[in-house]
């Protein structure tokens, strides 16, 4: 703030000055917790569940489903960095992370902070990579249950025990969508970051598991497709048209022989 021509006072940006406190969710636990999740889950559906219930067996469908984790892991992680070190927006615990010197009287240019690591680390606000890593996981694995779940069958039944029993599972597929969020919310409790970094990591972690899901698996909305990866769609699709090509070929092949009787019996006749 500018007093007058000759005297300017510098005060530190309170949107930069918050306490910096301990991680409610660490980077390495939210890996492992997140990804445990996931792949128990799957392997749950695949390989536990099929022995007690009537739930259909998609040969690949745990390869698949890995494959579609690392490619949203990998495209959101290098989307949000990309960005942090393109804008290198300060955390509202700067001053605290990067070891501000309190003691020297501030110009309003010089750089005081103490940790170097802490300087860097401090200028990679913006967007959260913890929100993007939680999202993209917990993106995948939405996906997969909703697709697994085939709501959009077309001989359900109308009734209010079907339309209750469809409500539940498309609840139930929302759920892990509440463990993403709440891992958000601490990024901005723990004074990690601003509300905006967590709203645009969200969005980058859920549009990468949108483009990862929907590479590797159909459509949710699809009802012969949903659930199945696209080599299992391939391969249904590749044995449908034989057997249509089979079913063609014994019709074809009477059409020849009765035209081949036919002319032959001319023939006979004109002799």
């Amino acid at each position: 703030m500018r007093l007058n021509l000759t005297t300017s006072i510098w005060g530190r940006d309170p949107a930069m000055d918050q306490e910096k406190l301990s991680e409610q969710v660490p980077m390495y636990m939210l890996i492992i917790v997140t990804l445990a999740i996931a792949i128990g889950i799957n392997l749950l559906i695949n390989y536990a569940l099929p022995m007690l219930l009537e739930i259909r067996i998609v040969a690949h469908d745990f390869r698949d489903f890995l494959l579609s984790l690392g490619q949203a892991i990998t495209l959101s992680t290098f989307l949000v960095n990309f960005m942090k070190n393109m804008t290198g927006r300060f955390r509202p615990c700067f001053f605290a992370m990067c070891g501000w010197n309190y003691d020297v009287v501030w110009d309003g240019a010089t750089d005081l902070c103490s940790d170097s690591a802490g300087d860097d680390e401090g200028r990679r606000s913006f967007p959260s990579g913890h929100s993007s890593f939680a999202w993209s996981v917990v993106g995948v694995l939405t996906l997969y249950l909703l697709g697994r779940a085939r709501l959009t069958r077309p001989d359900q039944s109308n009734s209010n025990l079907q339309e209750g029993i469809r409500t539940f599972k498309l609840f139930f597929c929302f759920l892990p969508c509440l463990g993403a969020a709440w891992v958000a919310i601490t990024r901005s409790t723990d004074n990690r970051h601003h509300y905006s970094d967590i709203v645009a990591g969200s969005v980058v972690g859920a549009a990468a598991a949108c483009l990862a899901y929907n590479h590797n698996y159909g459509s949710i909305y699809a009802w012969e497709v949903a659930g199945l990866p696209w080599g299992a769609i391939h391969e249904r699709r590749k044995a449908k048209l034989e057997d249509s090509e089979d079913s063609t070929l014994p019709a074809e092949h009477i059409i020849g022989i009765n035209n081949g009787a036919s002319s032959s019996s001319k023939v006979t006749g004109e002799r």
